[in-house]
């Protein structure tokens, strides 16, 4: 687009700057200047997709960013737990580890009581009451015994129950330390995944950002086209409306010429009659009235599409309606003669293709401007000159009554068309061959 966007302005801006009599045509920079603002409109449809495209993703981020930072709290509530939990299975298992000390010791002290009075014959209280000399003292000495021994056994029962408690508190502490640490590895891997979205998403954020650069800079770069295509069309039709401000300057010149020369005659013609009475002669004859001017009305329509060019002689319909200014044959201003027909048209009349063909020319022809030529095949050509804007190009397939273009100015200044009729490269009359 952007090469071809720099041909066309070229070749324009050349255009711009041909001589005067040479016909400019808006149309190209007018359908570069279309394509250039659909391309504008595309790329800004297509940046507004793109950043909606990434708030959203910006936003999936924010939210993921969050996420993590509730993921981070959570595994620091779980590490504090198990960090809480770990320092109290700990004191559970040192208490369980003392009370476990303590029982064997009592475990310990009492079986050595034991033996030790085992050892004394002291293991049996008829024994010790007979064999005490004062029964008091005996008395005395097996309630002792039996004090201890009742202390002993309920010291063992008391630690046996603490050490019952204090292993169910510390399976309960593991179990839950197996818990949390299932609980912590589950949240790890949800943070994983976690940022594992959030940088696909950082990624998809920057391409976003860089496509997006790339297409602001793009547009921009349309924007200053649409810039120079508006100014040069700008200027084309500028230039456009100068030669027609002056074809009209000199067709009112020229008609006001032909009045002067009209009354300059009447003039004249007054004074021969007025000297021929003097003398007493007839008057002079009256000069002979101009013809009246030939008017083209029947324009070839879409009846001749399919028809072989050669079976239109005598039935072809010319391509455009208005006056016949130039006749085949006839004396030029500038000492040739016609070698076609110049039909003077309003200004942005259509032209029509008199028959299928293809078109083998179209451009800007050196005495006659914008021009066309069409090949009807058999050796059988058609021109046509004077457009002011051209619909076909080179190689394009035509049917008979097809628009070619729309009239404009000749290098005269006259508006109109100029059409020629050729076999093997000899011009023909083209009203020989029309109705």
């Amino acid at each position: 687009m952007k090469t071809l966007l720099s041909l066309t302005l070229l070749a324009s801006a050349a255009a711009f700057a041909a001589p005067v009599g040479k016909a400019l045509d808006p149309a190209a920079p007018q359908q570069d200047l279309q394509s250039v603002r659909k391309a504008i409109t595309t790329l800004q449809q297509d940046i507004a997709q793109k950043e909606a495209a990434r708030k959203q993703t910006a936003s999936a981020i924010a939210e993921s960013e969050e996420a993590l930072e509730a993921a981070h709290a959570a595994l620091n509530v779980l590490e504090q737990k198990q960090g809480s939990s770990s320092s109290q299975l700990q004191q559970y298992q040192q208490e369980l580890q003392a009370i476990r000390l303590k029982v064997a010791e009592t475990r310990q002290r009492v079986g050595k009581l034991l033996a030790s009075a085992y050892k004394r014959g002291e293991h049996d209280a008829m024994n010790l009451m007979f064999n005490q000399g004062d029964p008091n003292q005996a008395a005395r000495d097996l309630t002792y015994y039996t004090h201890i021994s009742r202390a002993q056994q309920e010291l063992i029962a008391k630690l046996r129950d603490q050490e019952i408690q204090l292993q169910a508190i510390t399976e309960r502490l593991e179990d839950e330390l197996v818990r949390l640490g299932r609980m912590s590895a589950e949240k790890v891997q949800q943070k994983r995944r976690i940022e594992a979205a959030k940088n696909q998403r950082q990624a998809q954020v920057s391409q976003l950002d860089a496509s997006i650069r790339s297409q602001q800079t793009r547009l921009q770069q349309l924007k200053e086209d649409e810039k120079q295509l508006t100014a040069l069309i700008a200027r084309i039709n500028a230039e456009i409306e100068r030669r027609r401000q002056e074809a009209i300057k000199k067709a009112a010149a020229a008609k006001k010429a032909r009045e002067e020369a009209a009354r300059l005659a009447a003039e004249k013609r007054r004074q021969q009659i007025a000297e021929a009475k003097k003398q007493g002669k007839k008057p002079p004859p009256e000069p002979a009235k101009p013809a009246k001017p030939e008017v083209v009305d029947d324009v070839v329509d879409g009846s001749a599409a399919g028809r072989a060019f050669k079976s239109l002689q005598g039935r072809m319909k010319l391509p455009v309606a208005g006056e016949v200014a130039g006749r085949f044959g006839a004396a030029r201003g500038e000492g040739n003669s016609w070698k076609g027909l110049f039909i003077r048209t309003a200004p942005g009349t259509p032209v029509r293709v008199v028959a299928d063909g293809t078109v083998v020319y179209a451009d800007w022809l050196r005495g006659f401007g914008n021009a066309m030529i069409v090949d009807h095949g058999g050796n059988y050509l058609t021109v046509y000159t004077g457009f002011s804007a051209m619909a076909r190009g080179n190689g394009a397939s035509v049917k008979g009554g097809d628009v070619l273009g729309t009239t404009g100015s000749m290098e005269s200044g006259e508006t109109g068309l100029y059409f020629e009729l050729r076999y093997m490269g000899r011009p023909i009359n083209p009203q020989s061959w029309a109705r």
